[in-house]
């Protein structure tokens, strides 16, 4: 199974990790978040989906990690890398969860920051 990234996945990607990037992912690798394939979905049918050559199977770190919201639950968001390229974007939640508004995505300090 292969397939472009969607526009909302890549969405979702560059602003989790241009808001919460832990790892260092380099400009070009950044730039290229558009151009990236779908090689997996995970098995437990939410939205989490893989770009490694390997699949689902991508072993790798933590590049990003943010919050958003979906269907008004927050989820956690999980950029992976390996060797510098892009692996993998985990959506982290109660079941099978959808990818989040976009426009939720927020650094896990931003989220949980006190009023």
């Amino acid at each position: 199974m292969t397939r472009p990234i969607s526009s909302i996945e890549a969405t979702v990607l560059e602003n989790a990790v241009r808001i919460g990037a832990v790892g260092n992912l380099s400009p070009e690798t950044v730039a290229s978040i558009r151009q990236l394939s779908v090689t997996a979905t995970c098995k437990c049918g939410c939205a989490t989906v893989w770009f490694g050559p390997k699949g689902d199977a991508a072993k790798g770190s933590i590049a990003a990690e943010a919050c958003g919201t979906w269907n008004g639950v927050t989820i956690d968001i999980i950029v992976w890398c390996t060797d510098g390229q892009i692996v993998g974007l985990e959506v982290v939640g109660a079941g099978k969860v959808g990818l989040p508004d976009p426009t939720s995505v927020r650094s896990m300090e931003q989220w949980f920051q006190a009023p």
